[in-house]
Formats: structure tokens, C-alpha cells, sequence
């Protein structure tokens, strides 16, 4: 709002700009709960009406948790390369500082 206000618009059409782009928001929100709900009641009801809980996975997963280990390993074949790279670029430092010294030198 403050910027269409800065940009020229007058205050009434960025309070409806405002508005509107505040119901959008509403909405999606509304539809995507709608929506979450309707595929997990797909899931878990079946045709009969009947809660069918051998369809629910109980046990609780973080999506943020690395516990296959393909993954793990090609996590630390990553994590061994960076340091390779990292102590490599150190080791070689003093030597450029050293040859840059050594050409000032008379």
C-alpha cells in the first residue's frame, strides 16, 4: 500500500489494492486447506464410511531428517570433497605469499 501510495495512486485505490490482494491470500489459504483436508479424508475413509486406520502412518518423520544411507554417503563424499578443496586452497597460500614477496625483493 505504501508503495502505491509513493508511487502516485491515490490512498482509496491502494486501500482497494490492499484489500483485494488480502482476500487473494485468504482465499488461497482457504483452498488449500479445503483441499488438504478433502485428500486426506480420500486416504483415510474408505468407500463404506468406515475410518480405516491401518492407513495412517503413526510414526513421526521429519522431513528434514537424512536417514537413507545412499543419501548420508553422498553427503559425506560431498562434505570430504569441500574440505579437500578448502585445506588444498590453504596449503597453497603460503607459497603464492611467499613467490609474491620474493618478486618485490631486489
Amino acid at each position: 500500500m505504501t508503495g502505491a501510495i509513493l508511487g502516485g495512486s491515490s490512498v482509496q485505490q491502494a486501500a482497494k489494492l490492499q484489500m483485494i490482494i488480502m482476500f487473494m491470500i485468504t482465499a488461497s489459504t482457504t483452498l488449500a486447506a479445503i483441499l488438504t483436508t478433502i485428500c486426506a479424508l480420500s486416504v483415510i475413509i474408505d468407500g463404506q464410511g468406515r475410518i480405516r486406520p491401518d492407513r495412517i502412518y503413526d510414526k513421526s518423520q521429519s522431513w528434514f531428517t537424512i536417514r537413507n544411507t545412499d543419501t548420508l554417503k553422498a553427503v559425506n563424499r560431498v562434505k570430504y570433497a569441500l574440505f579437500s578443496c578448502v585445506s588444498w586452497i590453504k596449503a597453497r597460500k603460503p607459497e603464492a605469499e611467499a613467490d609474491e614477496r620474493s618478486r618485490l625483493l631486489p
